[in-house]
């Protein structure tokens, strides 16, 4: 009876020690896994976050990029008023610098341009155009490239040349105005309708 008793107790504390096992297992294992859990969650948080800065500072490289672009086009006068004043002093240099006779212009009303397609319009704009007329007398081809060429690099704004028609003039060889010069230029300006609109 002594030695069943013990074998019972024996047995016992064995049964006991093996479920104590079992029970320390599984809540290890549920432990590590909770724990595995929340650094896959981590590590997922890390990799949205991560993904967020990089496309931020992505956005911040292309609107500073395109902020610079901006800034330049206004200052070159192509988004926002039109310049007209640098554009007459512009002509007015390079033909006193070229010693031409005579360089006559006038700039006609700004007008809004069509948006046929609706394309400024999805763009947000409003384009502008100007028309000048430029009537010059010259020694040569020359004075009209050299006219263009500072309009181009001296001028404020964007512009198109529409047309050019050069004709000999009737003046003898040696004079300063051997040939005349009628051009037509469009100058261009962008506006955004929320700037027109406030």
């Amino acid at each position: 009876v002594h030695s069943l008793c013990r074998f019972n107790m024996t047995l016992m504390l064995i049964v006991v020690m093996i479920a104590f096992v079992i029970i320390t297992k599984v809540v290890s294992d549920a432990y590590l896994n909770h724990a595995y859990d929340g650094r896959e969650s981590e590590k997922r948080a890390m990799r949205i976050w991560k993904n967020k800065i990089d496309g931020s500072r992505e956005s911040n490289k292309i609107i500073d990029e395109y902020e610079k672009r901006y800034i330049e086009l206004v200052k070159k006068n192509v988004v926002g008023d039109e310049n007209r004043i640098n554009w007459i002093e512009t002509l007015q240099a390079i033909a006193n610098a070229r010693n031409m006779p005579s360089v006559k212009y006038n700039v006609s009303s700004q007008k809004l341009l069509e948006d046929k397609t609706g394309q400024h319009q999805a763009q947000g704009l409003r384009v502008y155009r100007s028309a000048m007329t430029l009537d010059i007398q010259m020694a040569h081809e020359g004075d009209l490239f050299a006219i263009i060429n500072a309009l181009e690099e001296k001028a404020q704004g964007l512009f198109v040349v529409d047309k050019c028609n050069i004709e000999a003039s009737s003046v003898t060889a040696n004079s300063k105005d051997n040939m005349n010069a009628y051009c037509e230029l469009g100058w261009y300006t962008f506006k955004s309708v929320e700037s027109e609109e406030k």
